[in-house]
This record gives structure tokens, C-alpha cells and sequence, in this order.
């Protein structure tokens, strides 16, 4: 059988020697073998519209506006929440109804706004409270004759139930459910309200669905459109709790064909949710859900007969590797998903997606595309609609709903431009696809298309994961990494890689002159973060450009360590742990975590100085013996009420001594110490030496070695320098911007924010401050100066390589559990990881 690991790594080492052999002259690919767009490639042109409220959103407490669809050629919102609460309201006799908000804005392509509806307005004036009213009374009579008078506070106690559903389009007519409370408040009374989009007019007819029994309360989901088909989810819910299931009425185009009951056929089996519906074939549908216990599964209905078949082979769990949640039905071309590369269609009978729509062939946004909805799919044209959020972790408010038209051109007008490609083994985020958006539209002579092949996630298989092993996603996307870059730099180096590499800064493999350009000479690091500039360099040498950072380490109340202590040794974190923190460690980790964990803080201890590894050695031994003697599992406490995690309060810093904080940014910090970040501060995870903390790169970007075109990738990674794009990478929390201007612009609006968060949680009154806990202190802008000086103060950079990672992982466990001594664990450990080290080059 071949080893795998071993056979990649020959390949390497073999492409080391015949460099000639596979890339021309001396190791660049030639000028001009990037592709040039021709005319004739697909191309959609780009119409992006802000959409307008038809309300004021500063009037509402909180609101999630929500796209629903497309009723005709209109396109429909809906926002449902409540109006501010003012200081005099008295919530035991306050009017629920003249505080319930639920909002229908209507749109055409253009995104011009054709209405807006306040459906709470318009029903609760209506005829259909009367016929409640009246309804209840035939229901509580013991007699024919009932009083027909019905008075403004008859209305009033109605309408203090009265509640909506979500809404959905059914034959472009917007369906709202309307509620309220049944007899005896033991059951609902339901009634369906068909409201024309364009014209507000509306009819309702009583929902008469059959009784499922004393006390079964009902609750209708979003209809989903399927082809020839119109499902109706309905969410029950047992008297006492007794149950929670489903029961789907299905429609098509001569009514109510089947009603599948889901209690009755699993009257053993609570299900939580129904996630997200496709449909296989003429007759039949799947449905992914949620069970009370365990992971997502899917089960399948046969539309003719109602039979349902739960999924126990997994023949459909390998759909688990993608995100369904918004996975939508076009009955020309089938269900389709949405990912960052592009829409994808699913084949059920080959178990594939297979694209039919991508993003490179438009200059979308792919980070606005994931906060939106596709309601509209054809070959010459793609409708999306959403709200995406703006603010942050404080002040996290919606924006407006954004509307995007793509259409198709008939000419590319990118025709003559040079393509660069770019991977990423991450995922494409907001702030890197603004960037390429802004190149491409602004660049005279160069394109920048994405390469999907590096991706992790492409590489992991989620579905095969075991839900109950914790470690077991690590492990797997730290293999498929190394796998990558093996990849990598077999590629690279052979001149068929990408001409932009982002994230791999810790893939220390690639930090080599035969698979990356040296950038130091080209970088400026005027107004950038020069001290985070410098640490990444190897060996004098920058390959890859940090774009943002964290910091990681352990935050700490300054009064409780020594002036000047800029982190722990082995004896001082002990005893800080037993004392300060009452014995709770602050990592949290089980010891082969906490091992790995402070191995890559030190990891100048384990190589020498002709670049061999050395784990013989006092560093290593004593990070052993500490890890065995003094590290535990953190204990996970279930509260028997809430069977959650019990957090207790919210004032960690305070409560348990410190906080760990893993690459975290300004506002993370912000959350995390809250009032005391004017009294804290960062100290490095233990080690040998009682080092500082250290940085940790969150995104990365390095150009090819064998690029033809090293001075276009370079202009771009200018501009994903400069402040603005910085400053976008700042808002997508991707860490600490490293253009300073950006960090402080950046940190000055989450100070703010947070004030403002402040402010609003202090209306709540001291009790609820002191039910729930709070960081209830105003912050000034010094604290912003002290994180940027303690960013200042650091000087060296994680460079984690998965590869040892993995390799330490699998050793050092025989350690704690006595099956091996310290010295033979060195021994396999040192003798691995070189030998590996050896054979990759």
C-alpha cells in the first residue's frame, strides 16, 4: 500500500531536483502565459441597489429583516419586532398590539419601493378581530343566541393575543397567518390572510386544520415552494411538553394532496426543526431536520403515499459537507445551494454539486452574496436579496436590505486583461473579495480570478466526522492542511500554482524562495504595524505579508502580577493558577492541548541552529512534567434546569482570576474584559523563559516565486494595505488590521459602541443589571492607545506547522498516561518530525 504522506513528500524533494526540468529558464514561468479574457467568455454585468425601509428603523427596539421572495415581479422583505419602550410604559397594563411591529416592504428590480405594509395596521383594524370575537363566543355559549354588540375593549382583549407568523408567497400573493388565542387560551385560533403585494388588499378565511388533541399547540412555518408543489410546515408542540414534531400539509395544483403527521409515524422520536427541503424526484422530498438529541439527519416523504423513510444508511448525510440552510428549488434547473464560489445544483443520483453560476464571472461581492437570498435564477438573469448587519459585537444593527441584479452581457468587458488567480486556503471572506471587486473594476490590464482547488473546506469530509469527538474536526482539517500544502508547493514550485496565495502563514513549508517571492525590499511599512511587519520575516526574509493579526495570551488584572511581568514561567503560572484563579486554569484545555499549545508559543526552544529540530531539552522537559502534574480536563457543569452550560456571571476577569484570549482583536478584547481593559493586561501563555505574549497572523497574503506576474500581484497587495481595504478587513473581524490608521479609526468606533451598549443596558434599571450581569462602565479612548502599545511590545509570531502539530499529538499522550518515559517520547517525537521534515525539504 502506498503511504501517502511519504509518496507527496518524495514528489517534492523530486521536484526540488529536476527545477529545470519543470518550470523555464530559471524557475519563472514566462511572460505572458496568464490567461487573457477573450470577448466572447460569460460575463454578467452588476446592478446593486441599497433598498429603503418603508418604516423608520430608528422608531424599533430591535428588528431582522428577513427576504422572502419574489411575488410576481415584486420582491418582498418583511421585518417583525416591537416599537421602542419608553421609560413610562407599564408593562403589566401595556397594549401588546400598539408595540408589535411587523413590516412587508415591496420592491421592483430597480429597487424602487412599490409599498410597504404594516400588517399589524391593517388586520387589526379590520373585520377579521370582529369575527374572532365573535367566534369565541359561539365557542363559549351554551345557546344559539349570541350578543352580537362587540365594544372597543372586546377588540382591545382580542388583540392582546394577536400575533403573526412569517410570511411566504403562495401564487404572488403574500400568506400571513394570523393567531390568536384559542378557548381557554388552551389552543390557537389561526386564520390564513392573503394580502396582494402591489395594493394591500387582502381576504382571510378561518384555518380549520384538523384538532391533534387537548392542549396541542400548533405553529406554523414559512411555506416552501417546490416545483409543483406548495409545502406547509406546521410545528407542534405536546400539552406540557409532552412532544414536539411536525406535521407538512402538502399542496399542488389541485389542492391539498397529503398530510403527513410525523408524531403519529414517530411517536417515540422528537424532532426540533425542519432545517431545509429539496425534492429528489416527481414524488418524492427530503427534509433535513434536527432530532431533541444528536446531530442533523435527513429523512425522506413519498409525496403520492405520505410513507416516510428515516435516513439510517447515511445515504444522504455526504449532503452534510455543504451549507443547506438556504438551499432553494428552480424547477428549470432543480435545488441549488449558494457557497462563495458560485451557485451550485445538487445531484442526488451521482452524490455532487455541479456549478452552474460562478462568481468569477461577475464582480459581486462574495461576502455580501452569504448574507443574501437567490429568489430568482435563469441564464440571463440572477436576482438576490438580504439584509445584511452592520456595526459590531456592541451595536450590531441591520443595514439596509440589499438588492443585487446580475445580468448577462454580451460582450465580457474585461476582454485584453490578464488574468491573476488567487487561492486561499480559507474561505473568502468580505474584505478580500471587496478588494478583488475594486481591482478588477479599476484596473486597466489585469483581472483577478479566485482558484478553488486549496480550499480546506473542499478537502474535509464533515459528514464522516463523529459528532461526539470533540478533536476530531481539528484533526481532519489540520490533515487536509497538510495535504494542501504539500500541494502547494508542489505546484508552486512546478509554476501551475496561483499567482496570489492568502492564509497559509502558517504553513511554514511555503516560506521558501522556491515557492514564494521575497517581499521585503518591496514593502513600505510607513503607517502599518512595523514590529508585526518584522516578526514574520524568516530569516530576514518576509514571504508572507500578515494583513491581520490577534494577540494571543492570558488577560490578567495588572494588580494581580509583578510590575513589568510580561508573561509566566512554569512556576509562576502554578502558583498564579492555585492562588489568583482559586485553581481553575484559565486555558481550559485537556493536557495534550495544553501541550501543543504552549510548545508553539517557545517554538524557537526546539530548533537549533542549523534549522534541525531539538526536543532534548529543559524547555521541553519542563513544559512535560508541568502539563502531567498540573493540568486537567475542565470540568463542564450542566445545570439540571437548563441542561446548558453553566457560565455563571459574566465578569470572568473578575470572577476567575484571567481570560485566555487565542488571536484575539481589539473588540474581542473589548467583549471579553469589558470595564477593565484600562486595568489589564496581556501576559504570554507560560513558558520556559516567562516570554510576552505572542501574535498570531488571521490572514495572510504572499505572491508565487513563479509568477509571470509579480508586479500586478504586487500592486494589489498595495491596495490591500492601504487604509481603506484595511478597514474593511477591521469591520469583517478578521482580527487587527496592520495598517495602524485602520486599527485606530477602527478601535476608536468599537469604544463607542460599546459606550453606547453601556448605555442602553443601564436603562434596564439595577435589577436586571443585577440579574444578569454586566460591564456597566464607560470607556475612554486611552484604551485604545494601551492595546496598541501592547501590540507594539511584541515581537515574535506563531508559525504553527500542522505537520509537527500532528505529529506531537499523536506522541505525547503515551506520555501523560505513564505508558511511555519523557525520554522515548523525545526520542519518536524528534526522530518523526525531522525524518518528515528531512523528506519534505
Amino acid at each position: 500500500m502506498i503511504d501517502f504522506k511519504r509518496f507527496t513528500a518524495s514528489v517534492i524533494v523530486l521536484a526540488m531536483m529536476m527545477n529545470t526540468a519543470l518550470v523555464s529558464g530559471c524557475g519563472k514561468k514566462p511572460q505572458g502565459t496568464n490567461e487573457v479574457i477573450s470577448a466572447d467568455s460569460t460575463w454578467y454585468n452588476m446592478d446593486k441597489h441599497e433598498l429603503d425601509y418603508g418604516f423608520d428603523p430608528d422608531a424599533l427596539e430591535y428588528f431582522y429583516p428577513e427576504a422572502i421572495g419574489m411575488a410576481g415581479d415584486l420582491i418582498v422583505t418583511n421585518s417583525q419586532t416591537f416599537y421602542k419602550f419608553s421609560e413610562e410604559v407599564d408593562f403589566m397594563t401595556m397594549r401588546y398590539v400598539d408595540f408589535y411591529a411587523y413590516y412587508l416592504d415591496i420592491y421592483d428590480k430597480n429597487g424602487d419601493q412599490v409599498n410597504c405594509i404594516n400588517v399589524v395596521d391593517l388586520l387589526s383594524h379590520s373585520q377579521i378581530v370582529d369575527d374572532y370575537i365573535m367566534l369565541m363566543r359561539e365557542a363559549d355559549s351554551e345557546t344559539e343566541e349570541v350578543d352580537s354588540e362587540i365594544t372597543d375593549d372586546d377588540r382591545d382583549d382580542a388583540l392582546s393575543t394577536f400575533h403573526c407568523s412569517p410570511v411566504s408567497i403562495v401564487d404572488d400573493k403574500l400568506l400571513v397567518t394570523v393567531t390568536f388565542a384559542g378557548p381557554g387560551y388552551s389552543s390557537n385560533i389561526e386564520y390564513d390572510v392573503s394580502i396582494d403585494p402591489a395594493t394591500s388588499e387582502f381576504t382571510y378565511e378561518l384555518d380549520d386544520s384538523v384538532e391533534r388533541g387537548v392542549g396541542v399547540q400548533e405553529t406554523p412555518d414559512a411555506v416552501v415552494n417546490l416545483g409543483d408543489y406548495r409545502i406547509e410546515p406546521i410545528y407542534i408542540l405536546g400539552s406540557n411538553y409532552s412532544f414536539h414534531s411536525y406535521v407538512l400539509d402538502i399542496y399542488d395544483d389541485t389542492g391539498l394532496c397529503n398530510s403527513v403527521d410525523f408524531h403519529e409515524k414517530f411517536p417515540d422520536m422528537n424532532i426540533e426543526i425542519f432545517d431545509s427541503y429539496f425534492l429528489i424526484d416527481d414524488h418524492t422530498l427530503l427534509i433535513m431536520y434536527y432530532p431533541e438529541i444528536g446531530p442533523a439527519s435527513f429523512l425522506t416523504v413519498d409525496i403520492e403515499t405520505g410513507a416516510v423513510v428515516l435516513d439510517e444508511d447515511g445515504e444522504y448525510q455526504w449532503l452534510m459537507n455543504y451549507n443547506l440552510h438556504d438551499a432553494v428549488y428552480f424547477k428549470d434547473i432543480g435545488n441549488v445551494i449558494l457557497d462563495d464560489e458560485g451557485i451550485k445544483c445538487i445531484d442526488f443520483e451521482n452524490g455532487i454539486l455541479t456549478e452552474v453560476f460562478s462568481f468569477d464571472s461577475c464582480n459581486v461581492n462574495r461576502g455580501d452574496i452569504a448574507g443574501l437570498k437567490l429568489i430568482s435564477y435563469s441564464e440571463d438573469e440572477i436576482v438576490f436579496v438580504g439584509a445584511l448587519f452592520k456595526g459590531s459585537m456592541f451595536q450590531n444593527t441591520p443595514a439596509n436590505p440589499l438588492l443585487i441584479v446580475l445580468t448577462r452581457a454580451e460582450t465580457n468587458p474585461n476582454a485584453g486583461k490578464t488574468v491573476l488567480t488567487a487561492a486561499t486556503v480559507g474561505f473568502i471572506d468580505y474584505a478580500v473579495s471587496e478588494a478583488v471587486c475594486i481591482f478588477n473594476e479599476t484596473d486597466p490590464d489585469y483581472f483577478i480570478r479566485f482558484d478553488n482547488r486549496y480550499k480546506a473546506d473542499n478537502h474535509v469530509d464533515l459528514a464522516s466526522l463523529d459528532y461526539m469527538d470533540d478533536d476530531a474536526y481539528d484533526r481532519a482539517y489540520d490533515q487536509a492542511t497538510i495535504d494542501l500544502s504539500n500541494q502547494l508547493a508542489v505546484d508552486l514550485m512546478a509554476g501551475d500554482g496561483p499567482d496570489i496565495i492568502f492564509d497559509t502563514s502558517s504553513l511554514s513549508q511555503l516560506d521558501n524562495s522556491d515557492y514564494l517571492l521575497d517581499l521585503s525590499d518591496r514593502i513600505n511599512t510607513d503607517g502599518l504595524f512595523s514590529n508585526v511587519i518584522e516578526a514574520a520575516k524568516t530569516e530576514d526574509r518576509l514571504y508572507q505579508i500578515p494583513l491581520t493579526f490577534g494577540v494571543t495570551g492570558i488577560a490578567v488584572l495588572d494588580e494581580n502580577v509583578e510590575p513589568g511581568q510580561t508573561g509566566f514561567t512554569f512556576d509562576q503560572y502554578g502558583s498564579f493558577v492555585s492562588t489568583v484563579c482559586n485553581g481553575k486554569d484559565p486555558l481550559a484545555m485537556d493536557q495534550t492541548e495544553f501541550f501543543v499549545t504552549c510548545m508553539d508559543a517557545m517554538g524557537d526552544q526546539f530548533i537549533t541552529g542549523d534549522g534541525d529540530v531539538d526536543y532534548d531539552n529543559e524547555a521541553f522537559r519542563a513544559l512535560a512534567s508541568y502539563t502531567d502534574e498540573y493540568v486537567f480536563p475542565p470540568v463542564v457543569v450542566l445545570t439540571e434546569e437548563t441542561n446548558i452550560v453553566d457560565l455563571g456571571d459574566s465578569d470572568h476577569l473578575i470572577d476567575d482570576g484571567a481570560v485566555y484570549m487565542n488571536t484575539v482583536s481589539f473588540d474581542m478584547y473589548l467583549a471579553s474584559i469589558g470595564n477593565h481593559a484600562g486595568e489589564s493586561s496581556i501576559l504570554g501563555i507560560p513558558s520556559i523563559d516567562g516570554r510576552g505574549p505572542m501574535l498570531t497572523v488571521s490572514s495572510s497574503v504572499a505572491i508565487s516565486a513563479q509568477s509571470a506576474e509579480a508586479d500586478a500581484c504586487w500592486s494589489f497587495i498595495e491596495m490591500l494595505l492601504s487604509p481603506e481595504i484595511q478597514g474593511y478587513y477591521a469591520q469583517a473581524s478578521k482580527g487587527c488590521p496592520v495598517c495602524v490608521d485602520a486599527y485606530e479609526d477602527f478601535a476608536c468606533a468599537m469604544i463607542d459602541d460599546y459606550n453606547k451598549s453601556v448605555i442602553d443596558w443601564n436603562l434596564l434599571g439595577p435589577e436586571a443589571r443585577s440579574l444578569y450581569g454586566s460591564h456597566m462602565t464607560e470607556l475612554d479612548y486611552s484604551v485604545v492607545d494601551d492595546y496598541e502599545n501592547m501590540i507594539l511590545s511584541c515581537s515574535s509570531i506563531s508559525h504553527t506547522d500542522p505537520a509537527v502539530t500532528v505529529i506531537v499529538r499523536e506522541e505525547i499522550p503515551a506520555y501523560f498516561a505513564g505508558q511511555k518515559t519523557i525520554e522515548e517520547v523525545i526520542d519518536i517525537v524528534e526522530n518523526r518530525v525531522q525524518t518528515f521534515l528531512n523528506e519534505r525539504g
